[in-house]
């Protein structure tokens, strides 16, 4: 992926290879200035630092200030620049300037934003040998062109001259070095010494630049880590508004179909007995009022669930359990539903999730009766408190499940939604004898032991 363009980045860059332009001529120019007033002071110095008078000299120049402007945004072209302007100063000149700076420093660059590390350290590796054949090839060149020079000297003496009496005549001058000399180890450790600051700079930038790569790698692995989490704690809080909003759904479901049917029947009691029998229809009409006030209330204390006032909280009836069956069944008893009760084993304390759902489960069953067993239908509800665990059982000798249904109703579908929350086992479906039978299994969990202080 190519960076994008960023005016502030070329701007720098523009600036550094102005800094190292200035610094490699700038000495030849004062040089120059200084040999005007005193040429014997400046004379021996500007033999050496003056300036690049080779036209090839300023086109490898050009060559690296492009690599180092562009190498933040085509880092791998920018080496290549730089790289062949760098080789062009050591061929031609066969030693080391300040401008050729710039190879190390797109060196860095590229270090620092590669992906492949074993890619880069090729790369690197590959600079180094580029480097030292460069300027090995630029001495045995500029070797071969002294000679070269020399040698015409030496023969256009000797024609000038005419030959020597008694001295041998030469076939041949030789022009070049021997291989040997050539490869000599004397010249090959003198290059490697030559290239020694060279070398040490790459390998610095290189370092610093995939220290740089290494620590921004593991930055934007951090962050994702980081937004993993965010998400993740996203997605578990969407999971848990999801479950409170379907416990609610639930709670909300169970109290409206009880208190709605309840109230239908009181109130068609009350229609039918207001005639004949006022007082009865009275009594009818104040039940309707009592289980309409009890349903409101569980209702506010539904939705005031996500409440965070304190002072509301204290005015929030208790969760029903257990001990509120006998009010419920005298609730609908009063509709003149026949409701009997039996508790098998020994009652004691369950726990408060397995309390409220027993409780709804009763309330439920209860309610599909009065709504779907029939006219004059009755139900039988038995409690079983066994070691482990606690069962629930209702049964009516109406017509079937609402009329003929299959039984899978939302009523029936919050039953066993609570049920498998819990890990218990859920049986619906007809009686032998006539009627709906609904018989669940709660586990009751063990007492965990104390957490010690």
């Amino acid at each position: 992926m190519v960076p994008r363009f960023v005016p502030r980045h070329f701007l720098t860059d523009a600036a550094l290879a102005l800094v190292l332009i200035v610094l490699t001529v700038g000495p030849g120019l004062v040089m120059r200035f200084l040999a005007r007033a005193n040429p014997y002071v400046a004379a021996e110095y500007l033999k050496k630092n003056d300036l690049p008078a080779d036209r090839l000299w300023w086109i490898f120049a050009a060559l690296i200030v492009l690599g180092l402007v562009i190498r933040q945004h085509h880092p791998p072209l920018a080496l290549v620049l730089a790289g062949a302007g760098t080789f062009g100063h050591l061929f031609i000149d066969a030693k080391f300037q300040l401008l050729d700076l710039a190879l190390p420093l797109v060196l860095y660059t590229v270090a620092a934003m590669a992906r492949n590390r074993r890619l880069s350290l090729a790369v690197l590796a590959l600079t180094m040998v580029l480097t030292y054949a460069t300027m090995l090839s630029g001495r045995i060149h500029a070797e071969q062109q002294e000679l070269a020079r020399s040698g015409k000297q030496v023969a256009q003496k000797e024609v000038a001259q005419g030959p020597v009496e008694g001295a041998p005549v030469r076939e041949g001058i030789r022009t070049g070095p021997s291989p040997a000399s050539v490869l000599s180890v004397d010249r090959l450790v003198n290059v490697g010494q030559s290239l020694t600051e060279l070398w040490l700079l790459l390998v610095a930038a290189f370092a610093v630049g995939d220290s740089m790569r290494s620590r921004r790698a593991h930055l934007a692995a951090v962050e994702q880590r980081t937004a993993d989490l965010a998400r993740e704690e996203r997605q578990r809080a969407a999971l848990a508004v999801a479950a409170e909003r379907a416990r609610i759904t639930r709670e909300l479901h169970d109290v409206v179909a009880h208190g709605i049917s309840v109230m239908v029947v009181q109130a068609q009691g009350a229609s039918a007995a207001l005639d004949r029998h006022p007082d009865r229809a009275a009594t009818a009409l104040q039940h309707v009022i009592t289980t309409g006030r009890s349903s409101l209330a569980e209702m506010r204390r539904l939705l005031a669930a996500g409440r965070t006032d304190p002072a509301e909280d204290t005015r929030l009836t208790p969760l029903p359990g257990l001990d509120a069956v006998p009010a419920l069944i005298d609730q609908l008893r009063s509709t003149g539903m026949r409701v009997e009760l039996h508790v098998d084993g020994e009652p004691a304390a369950v726990p408060a999730a397995v309390d409220l759902s027993a409780y709804r489960i009763v309330q439920e069953a209860l309610t599909n009766t009065l709504k779907h067993a029939g006219p004059g239908a009755g139900a039988v509800l038995r409690l079983v408190f066994e070691p482990g665990r606690l069962g629930v059982e209702v049964a009516d000798d109406g017509t079937g499940a609402a009329g003929g249904t299959d039984g899978r109703g939302n009523g029936l579908r919050g039953i066993a939604e609570r049920v498998a929350m819990l890990g218990g086992e859920l049986e619906t479906g007809r009686s032998d004898p006539g009627g709906f039978r609904l018989r669940a299994t709660l586990p009751i969990p063990s007492e965990t032991a104390p957490v010690p202080r």
